[in-house]
C-alpha cells in the first residue's frame, strides 16, 4: 500500500469517527440520568458538581434550591450553566431559540440516595428546532458533562422523563414550537433595560423572582424565574403515577425544568419580551406525567401564564 493511499484511508477514518463522535440515539428523554443513589450531602456536591462543570469549560448562572411537594422530605436543587460555543450555534438558528438556553443540572434526593440529572438539550433541541439539526452539539454537551461528572461520582446515562424519537409533542396543548412563542410586553429600551427591570421587579421570594440574567447574544437576553411552590406542585404531579411507599415524590427528577424563560430580542420595530405558552412548555418537560394528570390540573399552567405575564407587563413599560 502506497504512502498516499494509507495517508487517504487514514483521514477517512478519523473524519468518520469525528463525524459519529457524538452520535444520538434515536429515543431520547427529557432528562438524562447521570448519577444514582449516591451516599453524599446535597451541598457538598453541588460545590463539587459547580468545580467539575467550571473545569470542563462550562460556565455556572445560578445555583439555587427547588421547592419541593408538601409534605416531602427530600429535597432537590438545580444548577445553570452554560457553553458559549454551544449558545451561539443555538441562537444562530434565531433569537426565539433562546428558549432551548441555557443548560441545566439539578440534585435530587430519593430513598436511593443522591442523584444528578441533567435537563437533556439533544430532546429539547429537537422539539424548539424541529428537526435533529442539532442532535450533534447537543449530545456533546451531554457527553462533557457526564465527563465533568465523573470526578464526582459513577456516571451512568440513563434517559428519563417523557421518551420522544423526534421530539414532537401531540396530544392536548401541543403542536409545533413557532406557534407556542408569547410576545408579551414591547419597549423603546434596550434589552439590557429591560432584562434589568425584571430582575429588580421580579424579587418576591415566596412567589416569582429572578433566578439568572443571560446573554448569549447582542441581540438575546434571557431572564429564568421561578416560583418555590409552583416547583413543588409540579413536581408533586409529575411523579404521582410513579410514586410508592419508599418515594412518594419521585416527580423530584424533573426539577431541572424550572427556571421559566423570558428571552428578549428585537421584534419589528420594538426589543419584546416573550415567553412560552405555559401548557406547551408543562407538557414539554412534563408529558410523562400522563394526560390525566393533565386533565386534573388545567388550570395550573393558565394560573402560572397569567402570573408571569403580569409580572412582565408590571416591569417592563
Amino acid at each position: 500500500m502506497s504512502r498516499r493511499v494509507f495517508a487517504f484511508i487514514t483521514v477517512a477514518l478519523l473524519l468518520t469517527i469525528s463525524s459519529h463522535a457524538y452520535a444520538a440515539a434515536r429515543t431520547q428523554g427529557v432528562y438524562v440520568n447521570t448519577i444514582e443513589g449516591m451516599k453524599a450531602d446535597m451541598a457538598q456536591t453541588a460545590t463539587k458538581v459547580e468545580s467539575a462543570l467550571k473545569g470542563a469549560g462550562f460556565t455556572v448562572l445560578a445555583s439555587f434550591e427547588n421547592g419541593a411537594p408538601e409534605g416531602c422530605k427530600y429535597r432537590a436543587m438545580t444548577i445553570v450553566f452554560t457553553n458559549e460555543a454551544y449558545a451561539a450555534r443555538v441562537i444562530s438558528g434565531g433569537p426565539d431559540k433562546g428558549f432551548a438556553l441555557p443548560l441545566r443540572v439539578s440534585l435530587y434526593e430519593d430513598a436511593r440516595g443522591l442523584n444528578v440529572a441533567v435537563m437533556n438539550p439533544v430532546s429539547v433541541n429537537r422539539t424548539i428546532f424541529q428537526n435533529g439539526s442539532m442532535d450533534e452539539p447537543a449530545q456533546k454537551v451531554v457527553d462533557e458533562v457526564a465527563a465533568a461528572l465523573k470526578s464526582v461520582g459513577p456516571v451512568s446515562a440513563k434517559q428519563i422523563g417523557q421518551l420522544r424519537d423526534d421530539g414532537s409533542i401531540t396530544g392536548m396543548g401541543g403542536g409545533p414550537f413557532p406557534e407556542k412563542v408569547v410576545p408579551v410586553a414591547a419597549s423603546n429600551k434596550s434589552l439590557a433595560e429591560m432584562a434589568d427591570a425584571l430582575v429588580k421587579g421580579i424579587t418576591d421570594k415566596n412567589g416569582w423572582h429572578a433566578i439568572y440574567t443571560y446573554k448569549p447574544s447582542e441581540g438575546v437576553v434571557i431572564v429564568g424565574v421561578t416560583n418555590r411552590k409552583t416547583e413543588g406542585r409540579a413536581f408533586g404531579i409529575a411523579g404521582e403515577s410513579r410514586a410508592t411507599s419508599a418515594n412518594k415524590f419521585p416527580g423530584l427528577d424533573h426539577a431541572s425544568a424550572f427556571p421559566v424563560e423570558i428571552v428578549i430580542y428585537k421584534k419589528g420595530a420594538h426589543n419584546t419580551a416573550s415567553i412560552l405558552k405555559e401548557m406547551w412548555r408543562m407538557k414539554l418537560y412534563f408529558q410523562d406525567a400522563g394526560n390525566w394528570a393533565f386533565m386534573k390540573n388545567m388550570g395550573m399552567p393558565g394560573d402560572i401564564q397569567s402570573q408571569i405575564e403580569a409580572a412582565i407587563k408590571k416591569f417592563i413599560k
